[in-house]
């Protein structure tokens, strides 16, 4: 998970180094609960640790409370940013608090050499405490995009009263050994720490991650932080945090974060603890939206160095005027040295019907894996928001999709229903949006309008995910290939890379997801997805 992160922007064309950095972002996985029915009302939360101490001191953990009439299988999946590899790292290690002795599954998921659910290699002896347990895949190969994990597989269940188990620290190594380090981390479950900023007994404002409830605009993220805003409150209402790396202003002068809000408010944040002094600054652009995503600028161009400590007010209005309670959700804090708020991008996809025997009143939609309130391959005419039109009767069809950089697989629909498709199963139309460009396409035509990246087969990027070195591997040469964070920022430049392997020295990367773009001389492009662990 990408935690308070720093992202050196190598420029290597350039003197002098800037720096971007994310202090939070509030990922995790996805755990979505593997449940028994309708009786089985488990559930899974991100808690603050409450049992810090052993082999876990951590902040942050998983909480699982256990349904008595749940199943022996019960527990989460997840399909993962980035697949799980078990070429070279072959065990799995999770730590675990349980409060009885019972088995406990890992499960991998998706991968070309096959399904493998399996018990943990060392039997679990301990309850009420930490215990590190470890999983043998050895017998496997390659990337796996799903994992399961089952802490309770006890069968029967056996339970007369719901029980608690928290787990902790999802890593992978190519050491069975308890305690030995991590070559990469699944998951750690943890996030700054949102201390409360409350006016009093009467105040009962509260705060928690939870998933996105408005995955649209400028944030489609999993995850964000909701704050339940008592009408008791006090203006200055929110909360604070010593951050595990301090922010730093000394070249990057303006912190971002995304807000959601049901009304218009003021809304400030607060750098404390540095050498340069504490400054409390309203935002630079005003909230214009509510019941919506806005990226939220503060200015810090007066300050210099770094600062341990940062708060957020997102509601200053004083007097409060508040006659209920409200919700706000905010996300996604970085500093960077860009004082223009990051606004949604748009895909412009049109669709060509002539001769495609469209009958008068009947709809065209668009269907894939867009996500966010487009949905994931959502069944067409089911979802307003994927309708395409024809304003000026030309029978082009479009649509403005806005959507993050990325990779997107879909199809067109003739009425509602899958049986309107363009054809029957493979291929998909796919798009790879680094520039959102507009895209034309013909209807029933598998090449026409598709995206055409003759680089794709000749290039190569490895491992997946890496650490401090990258390899590109090519076929031909290069006009340059580009980095990009997910923010859509540049992070490194290399120029005229030959043919063969090419290491890149990227250790001065935070983890995180990256961008990469091979640039042709012809002016062809190919974008690959990579991760830094």
């Amino acid at each position: 998970m990408k935690k308070f992160t720093l992202v050196c922007l190598m420029i290597l064309a350039m003197t002098g180094v800037s720096w971007a950095q994310v202090i939070e972002d509030f990922e995790t996985i996805g755990l979505n609960p593997m449940l028994g029915g309708a009786t089985d009302l488990s559930t899974f939360t991100v808690v603050a640790n409450p049992y810090a101490t052993g082999i876990n001191t951590s902040g942050m953990v998983a909480k699982f409370v256990r349904d008595k009439d749940g199943v022996p299988w019960g527990g989460f999946w997840s399909a993962l940013p980035t697949p799980v590899d078990v070429t070279t790292n072959k065990y799995v290690h999770v730590k675990v608090w349980k409060s009885r002795i019972s088995p406990i599954k890992f499960k991998l998921e998706g991968g070309a050499a096959g399904t493998l659910e399996i018990f943990s290699m060392n039997a679990q002896t301990v309850v009420n405490d930490w215990q590190e347990l470890v999983f043998d895949f050895t017998s496997k190969t390659g990337s796996y995009p799903t994992i399961a994990f089952m802490p309770d597989f006890q069968d029967p269940v056996g339970l007369t009263d719901d029980i608690t188990i928290y787990f902790d620290d999802i890593v992978v190594n190519n050491d069975p050994a308890v305690g030995s380090a991590a070559a990469y981390t699944i998951e750690n479950f943890e996030h700054i720490g949102l201390n409360y900023m409350l006016g009093g007994t009467d105040d009962l404002s509260w705060m928690k991650v939870v998933p996105n409830p408005d995955k649209s605009g400028i944030n489609t993220s999993n995850s964000v932080v909701q704050f339940q805003r008592d009408k008791d409150g006090v203006a200055w209402g929110g909360f604070w945090s010593s951050l595990p790396v301090p922010a730093d202003v000394t070249t990057n002068k303006y912190v971002h974060a995304k807000v959601w809000k049901p009304r218009i408010s003021p809304i400030k944040l607060k750098l404390e603890g540095g050498a340069a002094g504490t400054l409390e600054a309203p935002s630079l652009n005003a909230q214009t939206v509510y019941n919506g995503w806005q990226d939220i600028v503060f200015d810090f161009t007066s300050k210099t160095g770094t600062y341990p400590i940062l708060a957020f007010m997102p509601d200053f209005a004083d007097p409060v005027g508040l006659t209920d309670d409200i919700t706000i959700y905010f996300d996604d804090f970085i500093i960077n040295n860009d004082p223009n708020p990051i606004t949604p991008t748009t895909q412009v996809i049109n669709v060509n019907m002539k001769g495609s025997g469209l009958a008068a009143g009947v709809k065209v939609w668009i269907s894939g894996d867009f996500g966010g309130t487009y949905g994931s391959w959502a069944g067409p005419g089911t979802n307003a928001l994927n309708e395409m039109t024809d304003p000026d009767a030309d029978s082009v069809y479009s649509i403005n999709l806005t959507i993050p950089l990325g990779t997107y697989h879909f199809k067109f629909f003739k009425g509602s229903g899958w049986d309107g498709g363009e054809w029957i199963g493979d291929p998909n139309r796919v798009i790879i949006n680094s520039l959102f460009t507009p895209m034309t396409f013909k209807w029933g035509d598998k090449t026409s309008g598709v995206e055409v990246i003759p680089l794709t087969n000749q290039v190569n990027v490895y491992p997946v995910p890496f650490t401090n070195e990258l390899t590109v591997s090519t076929s031909i040469k290069y006009k340059s290939v580009v980095v990009t964070s997910t923010y859509g920022q540049e992070v490194a430049r290399y120029n005229d890379v030959q043919p063969g392997p090419t290491k890149l020295d990227v250790s001065g990367l935070a983890n995180g997801m990256y961008f990469v773009t091979f640039f042709g001389d012809n002016g062809d492009k190919v974008t690959k997805k990579v991760i830094k662990n």
